[in-house]
C-alpha cells in the first residue's frame, strides 16, 4: 500500500489545488453569483476525487487513514450540480427548492449505507478493509454504487445537454444578437464531462467482464484537465442578461389562437417594414421590440417566422442583415467602407458574428464575396 509519489500524484494534486484556487476565485465574482456558486462547488468536489485519487496506495494514506474512502461518494453530486449550474446560468434568479434535494439521494444513500460498516470504524480497520479491496476485489454493493454514479453522470449529462439544446433554440427565437447568451462554452464542457463518464463506463464494463482496463488511469487525469477548462472558462464569461428565461418547450403555440389570415397579415406588414424601415440595422433588435412595431404579440410573430417561413427571429434578421452588407460590398459607390465596418453598419456587433453568419447564408465569407463582385 506503501507506494511512493510517481509523476502522476503530483499532477493530480496540482490539478486539485488549481481547483480549490480556482472555486476561490469564483466564490468572490460579483457576476454571475448564483451559478458560481455551484462552479465553484463542483471544482471543490472534483478536487476531493483527485485528492482521494492521488492518495490512495501512498504513505499518506497509510498515515492519515480516515481519510480513505472519505471522498468515495462526492462522485453523486457532480451530474445534478452541473445541471443546477447550467439552469442557474441561464435563470440568475431560479430560487433553490426542498425538491431539489430529491436530486441528491443517491450521495446521501451512499454515506448512510456505509456510515456503520466503514466510516465509523478504527483507521487500522480501514486500511486493512482496502487492502481486502485490493486483494480480493470489490463487494457487490460497491460495485452497484460505481455503476449508479457513472449511469447517473451519463444520464445528468444527457439532460444537461437536451436543456442547452432547448435554450439555444429559444433565445435563436427571440433574439437577433447572441453573442453574450449562446453558452457555447457551456455545451463544451458539458461534452467534455459526458467524455469523461463515458471513459468511466468504459472501464466499469472492462471490469465486468473481467477484463484489465489501461484506461482507468486516466479517469482522475481528465478530471484535472476538465477541472482547469471549468474553472477558467466559468471565469472569463460575461454575465448573462438576466431577461432571459428558461426554455418553454416544443407547444409553445398549441393555444395561440393565431388564423391563417391573421398570420398573412402579419407576414406582409413584417416584410413592409423590413424592407422600409429597416429595423434590422439595430443590433439590439429583439423579437418583442420588432412586434411591438408591427402592433403585434410576439408570440404570434414568431409562430408566423416558424411555421410561414421555417426560420427563427435569429437567421430571419440576420438573412436581411446579410443581404444588406452583400449589397453595400457590391456598390462601387461605398468601397469606402471596410468589411468590418459594414458589418456594423447592418446591424452586426462583432466581426466572427458577421463571417459566421456571411458564411453560414452564402457558403463564402465575406471577403471571397468580395473578390468575387469586384
Amino acid at each position: 500500500m506503501d507506494n511512493p509519489f510517481n509523476l502522476l500524484n503530483v499532477i493530480l494534486l496540482l490539478g486539485a489545488s488549481q481547483g480549490i484556487f480556482l472555486s476561490v476565485l469564483l466564490l468572490n465574482q460579483h457576476k454571475n453569483k448564483s451559478a458560481n456558486k455551484y462552479l465553484a462547488t463542483i471544482l471543490l468536489v472534483y478536487s476531493a476525487f483527485i485528492v482521494e485519487s492521488s492518495l490512495s496506495g501512498t504513505v499518506i494514506g497509510r498515515q492519515l487513514p480516515h481519510l480513505l474512502g472519505l471522498a468515495a461518494g462526492v462522485i453523486f453530486l457532480i451530474g445534478p450540480l452541473h445541471y443546477f449550474y447550467s439552469r442557474s446560468m441561464i435563470s440568475s434568479g431560479l430560487p433553490f427548492s426542498a425538491k431539489q434535494l430529491l436530486h441528491f439521494i443517491p450521495f446521501f444513500a451512499f454515506y448512510l449505507y456505509n456510515l456503520f460498516p466503514y466510516y465509523l470504524k478504527s483507521g487500522e480497520y480501514k486500511i486493512e478493509y482496502i487492502q481486502k479491496l485490493a486483494e480480493q476485489g470489490q463487494p457487490l454493493s460497491i460495485i452497484l454504487f460505481n455503476w449508479l454514479a457513472v449511469i447517473q453522470g451519463i444520464v445528468y449529462m444527457a439532460v444537461t445537454l437536451i436543456y442547452l439544446k432547448q435554450y439555444s433554440q429559444d433565445i435563436k427565437d427571440r433574439y437577433s444578437t447572441i453573442d453574450r447568451i449562446n453558452l457555447n462554452w457551456l455545451f463544451f464542457i458539458t461534452r467534455m464531462t459526458l467524455a469523461v463518464w463515458s471513459l468511466g463506463f468504459v472501464v466499469k464494463l472492462s471490469e465486468l467482464f473481467g477484463v484489465s482496463s489501461s484506461f482507468e488511469a486516466l479517469i482522475p487525469l481528465s478530471i484535472a484537465v476538465l477541472v482547469y477548462a471549468m474553472g477558467y472558462l466559468g471565469l472569463s464569461q460575461p454575465e448573462i442578461i438576466t431577461s432571459i428565461e428558461e426554455p418553454k418547450g416544443m407547444k409553445k403555440y398549441e393555444r395561440s389562437g393565431l388564423t391563417k389570415e391573421k398570420a398573412q397579415n402579419i407576414h406582409d406588414k413584417l416584410i413592409k417594414l423590413m424592407d422600409t424601415e429597416k429595423p434590422y440595422t439595430d443590433s439590439n433588435l429583439k423579437l418583442n421590440q420588432l412586434s411591438a412595431k408591427l402592433s403585434v404579440t410576439p408570440n404570434h410573430l414568431s409562430q408566423v417566422l416558424n411555421d410561414m417561413l421555417q426560420q427563427n427571429f435569429f437567421d430571419f434578421v440576420n438573412r436581411y442583415r446579410i443581404e444588406e452588407s452583400k449589397r453595400m460590398i457590391a456598390d462601387t459607390s461605398q468601397q469606402q467602407y471596410t468589411l468590418l465596418s459594414i458589418a456594423y453598419e447592418v446591424g452586426f456587433n462583432s466581426k466572427s458574428a458577421f463571417y459566421a453568419a456571411f458564411k453560414k447564408h452564402t457558403s463564402m465569407t465575406p471577403s471571397q464575396f468580395k473578390k468575387q463582385s469586384m
